[in-house]
């Protein structure tokens, strides 16, 4: 069985509250480049852009490395049981597993921070790790890209001959 991720659970940002307070306390308002961005960006991505600028009110909207742990995903995984110890394992994040009533096949819900979920994408799509926790990782990684979450800039997608792709440190080259 092909390993299948599923987004379960992203954050929910109380934005009224935040933006308030913060404009209070500041005096600006951490959003005002977020929201003058020409694109639609997710909830995570415009609360990632405040954490920036009220770290510095002239940082540009984006996604920054050490912010990352300020928001949590969940994810189902749905995997033959033989490759879930293998994936879990990749993601070192907590989790809940169990049987199906399809043979061998588990079910996991693995949470955890964004930071964390990039650190398991780039382990689990490396090309050491069997096909299936690849296939699997590689699924996780189009997930945060759909969502507008794309954290791994300084990496680079290289393509394996079995249709996933690992992800390399573009300052290697």
């Amino acid at each position: 069985m092909k390993p299948d991720a599923v987004l379960i659970n992203k954050p929910s940002i109380d934005f009224t509250t935040f933006l308030g307070l913060s404009f209070e306390a500041l005096g600006y308002s951490p959003s005002a480049k977020a929201d003058a961005s020409p694109r639609d960006l997710t909830d995570a991505e415009r609360f990632l852009s405040c954490l920036a600028a009220i770290r510095d009110q002239r940082s540009p909207v984006g996604l920054f490395p050490s912010l990352l742990v300020h928001v949590s995903f969940s994810i189902l995984v749905a995997a033959d049981s033989r490759d879930m110890l293998d994936i879990l394992q990749c993601s070192t994040m907590p989790f809940v597993v169990a049987d199906t009533l399809v043979g061998s096949v588990q079910i996991a819900v693995i949470t955890g921070t964004l930071a964390q979920w990039r650190d398991a994408v780039r382990a689990g799509s490396d090309p050491s790790v069997e096909l299936p926790v690849r296939q699997c990782f590689n699924r996780v990684y189009s997930l945060f890209e759909t969502a507008g979450l794309n954290v791994w800039a300084d990496l680079r997608a290289r393509n394996a001959s079995d249709q996933t792709f690992y992800l390399e440190d573009k300052r290697n080259r």
